[in-house]
């Protein structure tokens, strides 16, 4: 996170994925515990722009634990792609 490749929190995600280049997102992660709404947005616009979203097993409660805040964001969009590739392949089983 404080290398600036994380973006948190559903307008946020929303506008990152309009970016081009080094800022658009690579990967949308969205809590399960999210709006059936906010869900059907983040995928929506995801897949607008070409970016991956995945709804995990994680509550919004817990991912904001995860990253440190006092909040619980529904979603979070990782910009750097060994990073997102490194999500992918430990939400798929995969070793990493």
């Amino acid at each position: 996170m404080r290398a600036g490749k994380l973006v948190i929190g559903t307008e946020p995600v929303c506008k990152a994925c309009a970016k081009v280049g080094n800022q658009k997102p690579r990967l949308v992660l969205i809590a399960h515990t999210a709006s059936d709404g906010t869900k059907k947005k983040l995928i929506t616009k995801a897949e607008f722009y070409g970016i991956s979203a995945v709804i995990v097993d994680i509550d919004s409660s817990e991912l904001g634990r995860l990253l440190g805040k006092l909040y619980a964001p529904a979603t979070v969009a990782i910009i750097d792609d060994r990073f997102a590739e490194e999500i992918r392949l430990a939400l798929e089983g995969g070793s990493t």
